[in-house]
């Protein structure tokens, strides 16, 4: 299914140097604009929009993406980039300069052997972690800096994120985008490459990879974007590292399948991961306890578990909270609405920043 429709910009309700998003006379009524490769609209423009999520009433729906404006001159940006192309083969693609490509400064240093040193890495399945994981880094480690790697099982445009819109205004916080996805401050072509940059470029403290937003999952034992998480820790072991998981966690989630230790961390852990895998979590209590105490025996005979103490996690949620210009939520709830989530991710931020060298 593709569908487009014609519609005409009634309001433009935000705009900064790479999206717009337009009130619009029909469909969604709301529709989000890329000017990386979309002129910026006016009032009464008529524009062309990519109506097929929302007409499919998907979470990743809500707003059209507009695909072409009648009667603009054509885009053309004559940027000093590179050669590798993003989104290939589609209307959209775009050129960027990637790190480890002939034109880059930094070409010469991928011909070099690389090893992560023991170096721990976070991984993780949602968006709605970033902000946790910045803010938590700037409650423990306020002089840190955090290179988030964006890969492309999600969202390939990263400038659709409004956390990492408003994240990136502070220089503390870097991101790479990997595989199709692009936006980010520095582009590369994968994983291992985005890696070296991250440690001998960027000097990373705290090196977070993960999804923008819209991960998909079926309902299926294996069909869901996070299964990507035991490939990135496969190759972080790999190259001498140490992942260490962020735990999607839930108490409230009316799936059976999320609550406690969520599938989508279980499976790609304890199914497809052969590196030894560090796994913080929240000390828990009640019901939810019990089950992932269960789940925890299975992922204890290859991986290591650190329980790590509530207290000093809710002092560490209470800065993320107050601190971020934007509330953060996680499928649309706030940290009273299902705590245990919040609390898996300042576990994993609060046990790598306290042990990593």
């Amino acid at each position: 299914m593709y569908i487009e429709r014609r519609v005409t910009v009634e309001e433009i309700l935000y705009e900064d140097e790479e999206i717009q998003i337009l009130k619009t006379s029909a469909e969604a009524k709301r529709a989000l604009l890329y000017l990386t490769i979309t002129p910026r609209a006016k009032v009464t423009d008529e524009v062309i929009v990519n109506v097929t999520s929302t007409e499919l009433r998907l979470g990743t729906g809500g707003l059209d993406i507009v695909t072409a404006i009648i009667g603009a001159c054509p885009k053309e940006e004559n940027h000093p980039n590179g050669h590798i192309i993003k989104a290939r083969y589609l209307p959209s693609q775009l050129s960027v300069l990637a790190v480890e490509a002939q034109e880059s400064n930094y070409h010469h240093l991928f011909k070099e052997p690389f090893t992560l040193r023991g170096k721990k890495v976070l991984i993780g399945e949602l968006h709605s972690m970033i902000p946790i994981c910045f803010w938590g880094m700037d409650y423990l480690k306020k002089d840190g800096k955090m290179v988030v790697i964006i890969s492309d099982e999600a969202s390939i445009p990263l400038s659709f994120s409004q956390h990492v819109r408003t994240l990136k205004k502070d220089e503390r916080f870097v991101t790479i985008t990997i595989g199709q996805a692009y936006g980010g401050t520095y582009e590369a072509v994968n994983l291992q490459t985005a890696l070296q940059f991250a440690t001998e470029v960027l000097n990373g403290d705290l090196i977070f990879v993960t999804l923008g937003p819209g991960v998909v999952g079926t309902g299926t034992i294996h069909g869901f974007s996070g299964i990507e998480l035991a490939s990135w820790a496969n190759i972080i072991g790999s190259l001498n590292g140490i992942p260490v998981w962020v735990p999607r966690l839930s108490e409230k989630d009316k799936r059976e399948r999320h609550r406690g230790i969520s599938h989508h961390t279980m499976t790609p852990l304890t199914n497809f991961t052969y590196v030894k895998s560090i796994l913080p979590l929240p000390t828990i209590k009640g019901v939810t306890k019990e089950k992932i105490t269960r789940q925890v025996e299975d992922i204890s005979q290859l991986h290591e578990v650190h329980w790590m103490q509530n207290g000093p996690l809710e002092e560490l949620l209470q800065h993320c909270l107050t601190k971020s210009p934007l509330p953060i939520k996680t499928m649309g709830r706030q940290y009273v609405d299902d705590p245990v989530f919040f609390l898996g991710v300042a576990a994993a931020v609060k046990w790598i920043l306290s042990y990593t060298d």
